[in-house]
Parts: C-alpha cells; structure tokens; sequence
C-alpha cells in the first residue's frame, strides 16, 4: 500500500466515526482537544494485494486502470488464477498470459482453498493450460472470456461442491462481497482526497 492511500479511523466523543489521513490534535466533530478515544485510531484495511504474493488465489482488476483511483462499479472487470509460486495466468484476447505481473500490484484477491488443495490447485491448473481452447482465436468478449477460464477452473477443481454456471453466479458469491468492501474503501479515499477528514 502506498503511504498516501493509507486511511485511519477513531471515534472521539461519539459513536461517529471519524476517517483521515491523520489524526487531528482537534475533534472534527465536538472541537475539544483530543486527550483520549471512544476508539483509538486504527489503520483501515487497505483491500487490495499484489497477486504475486498471493499463491493459489483468484484475482480481479479492472479491465483498463486501477481500482483506486480509475475504477466505477459499471467497468469491466478482468480476472485471474494465481498458481503456487503467485504466477498470473489470465486469458484474453492473446490467449493464455503467464505473470504480466507489473498489472496486478493492486488487485483484489480471493482465497477459496485451505492449504491441503494446494497440490490439486496447481495440477488442476497444469491440466486446463495445456486445453487448445484457451487459444487466442478461441477468444470472444461475450462468450469465451477471462470469466469463462477461471469458471471452467473452478468447476474442475471440484472444491466442496464449488461450482459457477456462468458470469453472474461467479460474481455474486465470489467477487461482489470483496468489491464492495474496495468500494467502500474508494470512497473514502476520494472523500480524503479533498477533504481533512470525513464523518460517518
């Protein structure tokens, strides 16, 4: 996480909350001099990761930019599969991609397996990499996307009955619950962008 992206949170005199890049020697809200905390100020939970460091996950990037400062909830999203040494194999209009690492610093990422899968992860993986499907000529913006080879991954992993019919299940039980917790995030960094603190 870069310094200047980090947000801090505490309660003062309240129950608001209170978000900033600093904590101010002044309350925002009652203008006493903060000497104590209703809660001390604690570092928000910066939501995104560098899938490098993020062996056998999936991971989600907008299409075009970064979440922080580029992405509007009606963007494409594009996504990935990690392997065990935080690889990014990712398919798209080339066909498969192997770790184009310099564009998932600042991606969300989901863990669905415990450690023990970690060997199957991977030679799931292995198996679905060597499928001619996943030729650049396969590729279809609607119909044989991203979305479509990290389906097609998990249904063959066979992970506690895990299974996505298509993009809309995917989305609502895998990425929706963290993207609104990165939204959520934008938005307070954008409130702090132009502002000291803001009170929620």
């Amino acid at each position: 996480m870069a310094c200047d992206s980090k947000i801090l949170c505490f309660r003062h005199c309240c129950s608001k909350s209170i978000f900033c890049k600093t904590v101010p020697e002044i309350c925002p809200i009652c203008k006493l001099c903060i000497t104590e905390y209703k809660i001390m100020p604690f570092l928000v939970p910066y939501p995104y990761k560098n899938a490098a460091c993020e062996p056998n996950s999936i991971v989600v990037r907008p299409a075009n930019g970064n979440f922080l400062t580029d992405y509007h909830i009606v963007n494409d999203l594009h996504i990935g599969i990690t392997n065990m040494n935080g690889l990014v194999f990712e398919y798209d209009k080339e066909g498969l991609i192997l770790n184009d690492c310099s564009r998932w610093t600042n991606c969300i990422v989901i863990n669905v397996i415990p450690s023990s899968w970690d060997s199957h992860w991977n030679e799931t993986l292995k198996i679905m990499l060597k499928d001619s499907k996943w030729k650049s000529e396969n590729y279809d913006e609607i119909s044989m996307n991203c979305f479509n080879f990290v389906i097609e991954f998990i249904n063959n992993l066979k992970y506690m009955n895990m299974n996505f019919t298509n993009k809309e299940t995917i989305c609502g039980k895998l990425i929706l619950p963290k993207l609104r917790d990165a939204l959520t995030y934008n938005f307070l960094f954008m409130k702090l962008e132009s502002n000291e603190f803001f009170i929620s």
